[in-house]
């Protein structure tokens, strides 16, 4: 089964043209290599995809015919344990809090230099 069908019928993406588009991005890690859309996954391949700043890791088991229900997701794949080191923090809102207006000037310059 292609990589791009496969993460798209397990419910990672929202739509088959995203998950053709993090493969072609180099998002989408089978096995420690970054493959095309057009990759063949086996069953036992592990799959690595990084996507809104997290990574998600997980072993093939099975492939579905056709998309999945959520319930049903975890009979395909088997999900594995992501380091915190991975993880990138959400970087919106980071010092204010959601309704408290514009930063002022000094926060916002401390913003752009935590950002760059």
């Amino acid at each position: 089964m292609r990589i791009d069908f496969y993460i798209w019928t397990v419910r990672y993406f929202e739509s088959r043209n995203k998950a053709t588009k993090a493969c072609k991005n180099g998002n989408v890690i089978v096995n420690d290599k970054k493959v095309k859309p057009s990759y063949e996954v086996l069953v036992n391949d592990e799959v690595s995809i990084r996507k809104n700043g997290n990574t998600y890791k997980f072993l093939v088991l099975n492939f579905p015919k056709s998309r999945v229900g959520s319930k049903l997701v975890d009979m395909y794949r088997t999900k594995k344990e992501v380091d915190s080191k991975n993880k990138i923090p959400n970087k919106t809102n980071f010092f204010r809090k959601k309704g408290e207006g514009r930063p002022t000037k000094k926060e916002r310059r401390n913003i752009d230099k935590f950002l760059t």
